[in-house]
């Protein structure tokens, strides 16, 4: 892949994330008052599905040839870490994108209304591209003693903007939250107790862990949930403390035992023959299978 086909993918994906970001007003209804204008979502589906499609067909790139794909995602990414190009990855990350909420809205509508929308598997795939850029950009920042925050807030304004929409100069999208709160009864939001540099793809795959033994209510779950947070704590992926975090998780679940029971020492204390608890074994395998990059002895 040459500079010019790079910079002419970044062009094509950067407008299909206007694409997304227009059917937000959609989300938001569904969120807060649970209405369903389900024409309309049909028609965003569609225009989302066309556009990744056959790009060149869309309204924004009319004379454009352009192919959208996985293969062509890994291409993509490939070239910005062979070239460490550094700048482009921050061009597909910096605006903030609601996309597991997004999938997950339109999951539910699905469900509940035995319609099926075509876009998910697409909006899936440029989900998972914004992903494994961002922890590269993650490891590189840290490499010239930065952070990615840091190295955005650089820049006055956002190559989507200047592409997309002057309207949104200087304006982010909301990050996925990690707030799957099916139920709606709760306003906790697990990102909020880490560090902006961690992804939130990661943080969402916690939370949904979290929830899963909380829900299962298995031996030892609170130590299993409490071992989690641990981990991310030693490896400084709080920017909240170890306690304050450990106490909000235990408000959101429901559970009532003290959070001195399940301080970080204990919950990695071995027994007489050096066998370290099960609770922690699962919660370093657990996040070995998410960031093979976290220190979990």
């Amino acid at each position: 892949m040459s500079k010019v086909d790079a910079w002419h993918l970044e062009s094509v994906i950067l407008r299909l994330y206007k694409v997304i970001v227009n059917s937000y007003d959609l989300c938001s209804l569904y969120m807060e008052k649970k209405v369903i204008l389900l024409e309309r979502w049909e028609e965003k589906d569609k225009e989302i599905a066309d556009y990744y499609q056959e790009p060149q067909r869309h309204e924004y790139l009319t004379k454009v040839s352009a192919q959208l794909s996985a293969q062509t995602f890994e291409k993509l990414f490939m070239f910005i870490i062979e070239q460490n190009d550094f700048a482009l990855a921050l061009d597909f990350i910096q605006p903030k994108l609601h996309l597991n909420n997004l999938i997950q809205t339109m999951k539910k509508i699905e469900e509940s209304l035995g319609v099926r929308f075509s876009s998910i598997e697409f909006i899936g795939l440029l989900r998972d591209f914004r992903s494994e850029i961002y922890k590269w950009a993650a490891v590189y920042s840290s490499r010239i003693n930065s952070t990615i925050v840091k190295e955005m807030t650089k820049r006055e304004i956002m190559t989507f903007s200047l592409l997309c929409d002057e309207k949104s100069r200087n304006e982010s999208f909301g990050e996925d939250s990690g707030n799957y709160d099916s139920a709606g009864k709760s306003s906790f939001e697990l990102s909020n107790f880490f560090v902006d540099e961690y992804d939130n793809q990661s943080i969402s795959r916690i939370f949904q862990y979290l929830n899963f033994l909380n829900n299962q209510k298995g031996a030892s779950y609170i130590s299993k949930i409490a071992s989690i947070i641990a981990i991310a704590w030693e490896n400084h992926l709080l920017c909240d403390t170890y306690n304050n975090t450990l106490q909000a998780v235990f408000d959101h679940f429901g559970i009532t035992d003290k959070i001195d029971n399940y301080k970080p020492a204990r919950l990695r204390r071995s027994n007489y023959k050096g066998t370290i608890p099960l609770a922690r074994a699962q919660a370093m395998k657990f996040f070995h299978s998410i960031d093979k990059r976290l220190l979990t002895h």
